[in-house]
């Protein structure tokens, strides 16, 4: 069976949604997961559609996993709505929940007028239980997968345009470092970024970034590649060596997402250099880059890294990404890794 990615979270997502924002309902819905914030979204549109406003307060329950029992859930699921159609159940972190196989009894013959709501947080259900075994028949299962750390700065891209904004490559890239792929840590952010930008302000550039969340360009992936790019090396390994020292600030993890992001769209402007040949920056632009400044960047870093070094730097940021998480870097620390990394990139 193939791997669940990021897409197929949001293509069965908004499958749910389109479900629940219509008013149709499962009896049972488990959503778990390694990324919440697409269950907080579906849980949300629950919320919001599954009773009126007046039905709530006699048909609405609320809890968290820590604070009541199976049992409790069940009895809670086997009660009439008043005055309603339906009743909703929801239990908030339900990973601390204990005897899950009471709750299998009613997977088997749930009840007609409860929705029951079972919100994971960051785990999922041991599927060799016969409880998930259950509620594959009866239930709609929602399982996440975390958005990996080359796809970040597009995902921040995605639902800043989704919310009638935009925002420059490398401004997204730079929110990415500071926000790592927590999707629910992404959409505070850019929240509180769309709250302080001024009235009729649509357009999101690296100035927007560092007054609204706080982030400082200097020390950046993003200028780390630039450094490259212009060969100003000392620079290169000075920014290293500073993400070396703050490992928990500067995981080399999203470091190495957010080169690759750059390198990668360096790749494509070659692939279109290659097809179409004329105009270096017409290029680039077919590459979805517009700004004067990044059609410069992206010019000088097409001459000083042709298509096939390129692809080498490409290769060599996947080989040491491979080696950090699988634990093949013997005593190197990420710090070590990350000026390997720069060393073979100029050499």
């Amino acid at each position: 069976m193939a791997k669940q990615t990021d897409s197929d979270n949001l293509l069965q997502m908004n499958s749910i949604l389109a479900q629940t924002e219509s008013g149709k309902f499962s009896p049972i819905y488990i959503l778990m997961g390694e990324e919440p914030y697409y269950s907080d979204v579906i849980l949300e549109s629950i919320l919001k559609n599954a009773l009126q406003p007046h039905e709530r307060d006699f048909n609405q329950t609320v809890v968290y996993a820590q604070d009541t029992t199976t049992a409790e859930i069940v009895q809670n699921c086997r009660r009439y709505p008043m005055f309603a159609e339906r009743q909703l159940v929801v239990v908030k972190e339900a990973q601390h929940l204990d005897k899950l196989d009471i709750l299998e009894h009613y997977l088997e013959n749930p009840s007609a007028e409860t929705i029951l709501v079972l919100a994971f947080t960051n785990k999922s259900v041991d599927k060799r239980t016969g409880f998930y075994k259950k509620a594959k028949a009866n239930a709609v299962i929602f399982e996440s997968v975390a958005t990996s750390e080359w796809n970040v700065a597009r995902w921040i891209s995605t639902y800043i345009q989704g919310k009638g904004y935009s925002i420059t490559p490398d401004a997204a890239s730079l929110m990415a470092e500071h926000t790592g792929n927590s999707l629910r840590k992404i959409v505070l952010e850019a929240d509180k970024l769309f709250k302080g930008l001024p009235d009729n302000k649509k357009d999101i550039s690296i100035k927007e970034i560092e007054q609204n969340i706080g982030i400082s360009r200097e020390f950046s992936a993003f200028e780390l590649s630039k450094s490259l790019v212009f060969k100003d090396y000392t620079n290169a390994f000075k920014i290293a060596g500073f993400f070396a020292a703050n490992p928990k600030k500067y995981p080399l993890p999203l470091t190495l997402g957010a080169m690759f992001f750059f390198f990668s769209r360096l790749l494509k402007c070659h692939a279109y250099y290659a097809k179409d040949g004329g105009m270096m920056e017409n290029a680039i632009r077919k590459a979805g880059i517009f700004s004067q400044g990044q059609i410069k960047e992206y010019s000088a870093a097409m001459r000083v890294f042709p298509i096939k070094k390129t692809m080498s730097v490409i290769a060599l940021i996947k080989e040491c990404d491979h080696k950090n998480k699988s634990g093949n870097a013997g005593q190197a620390s990420d710090g070590d890794m990350l000026m390997e990394l720069i060393s073979r990139i100029i050499h």
